[in-house]
């Protein structure tokens, strides 16, 4: 689980805009990726939004001061690359000049898309309890049996 709450809000709100980037940048939308962001939203705070110098203008990871909020960007942009299962040639450039800029080791890199990839198979999977192809989305309590 990211830990969120140690962010400030300029960090919350480029790291919002960054995600959203991230979910567009390979130019659609899944509902794994829609679902995360709407998640990412609700738990940063719905007061904040994603200017659109911040989505779409340069990179700028500089008030990612400490190795707790650059650990929380990281993995959070990273697992919204893997959510859809589908690492992006573009998702991959915003990724590696946010890494550049907060001076990841190579080993620090590999352990946080690690994590990310674990952690999005794990949204996609409990994405897919909600869909129609799931017994447990048509009626719950059938599908459970008695008790």
């Amino acid at each position: 689980m990211i830990v969120f709450d140690k962010l400030s809000l300029r960090q919350k709100t480029v790291l919002l805009a960054l995600a959203k980037r991230m979910m567009i940048a390979d130019s659609k939308v899944v509902i794994e990726e829609d679902a995360l962001f709407g998640m990412l939203h609700a738990e940063l705070g719905t007061n904040i939004s994603t200017p659109t110098q911040d989505v779409f203008g340069e990179i700028d990871v500089s008030v990612f001061d400490d190795a707790h909020s650059q650990v929380v960007l990281i993995l959070t942009l990273a697992t919204m690359a893997f959510v859809d299962d589908n690492f992006h040639p573009n998702e991959s450039s915003v990724l590696m000049k946010v890494t550049e800029q907060v001076n990841f080791s190579a080993s620090d890199i590999a352990a946080v898309m690690d994590l990310a990839e674990r952690q999005g198979r794990l949204i996609k999977d409990t994405e897919s309890l909600f869909t129609h192809e799931h017994p447990l989305s048509q009626n719950p309590l059938e599908t459970r049996g008695p008790k």
